[in-house]
């Protein structure tokens, strides 16, 4: 007798066991929570904004650092070896006045740089640009925010000036300039990612260096 109800006990416990593991495995999964509500317009506003105050801030800084240099040369062949440069980079002049020492070039984005230095420059700049934007957007709709070239020219705009000395001093700024809606119905940042404009200036700096080094070996075109 009590080796059957040793029997009953085992089978009873064996039972409960099965069941409890039969809910277990059959249990409806906890539903996905809701996504999350798009932002408003004014949390739009105010994270571009706060990106073009960072990007306005680190432009400023690097104009300062990069975007002015004096060169021992009169100031037409300055002007002539920059305007030649600038045009060497596929930027297209829209106005130029050598005598008052003033260019003006533009071309669609990215130029002067090409499709593949533009793309390290925006994966450079997009965790500044997420860090500020994504508290106030939100990480999902922030994440899906990129750097995008299409729709907008890139402006730069060059003085050469004659020094006491006899050199030339040349400084360069650049903006950008929208022709084209952006297709994400986003608002533009009003300044190019930081790292795009210390790669342009760099750029344009060695292309005018090259340039110079050529009339300097020219005899037609001899710089002293």
């Amino acid at each position: 007798m009590r080796n059957v109800k040793c029997v009953l006990l085992i089978a009873s416990l064996a039972l409960i066991a099965g069941c409890e593991g039969m809910g277990v495995i059959g249990s409806t999964p906890a539903p996905a929570p809701p996504p999350a509500a798009p932002p408003t317009p004014e949390q739009v506003f105010k994270a571009f904004t706060a990106v073009n105050r960072a990007f306005q801030e680190a432009y400023e800084r690097i104009l300062d650092e990069r975007g002015v240099r004096s060169v021992p040369v009169r100031r037409s062949d300055a002007f002539d070896a920059l305007n030649a440069g600038l045009i060497r980079l596929g930027m297209i002049v829209e106005s130029r006045d050598p005598d008052a020492g003033t260019l003006t070039v533009a071309a669609p984005a990215p130029r002067p740089l090409d499709a593949d230095e533009w793309r390290r420059a925006a994966a450079a700049d997009l965790p500044l640009m997420q860090k500020i934007m994504c508290p106030i957007l939100g990480e999902r709709f922030c994440q899906s925010i990129r750097f995008e070239p299409d729709g907008l020219v890139i402006v730069i705009n060059a003085t050469v000036l004659a020094t006491a000395s006899g050199g030339s001093e040349i400084s360069l700024t650049t903006r950008m300039r929208e022709i084209e809606e952006s297709r994400t119905k986003l608002p533009r940042r009003e300044y190019p990612p930081p790292t795009g404009v210390r790669m342009a200036l760099d750029k344009i700096w060695t292309r005018f260096d090259q340039d110079l080094d050529t009339r300097r070996r020219s005899p037609e075109r001899r710089v002293p």
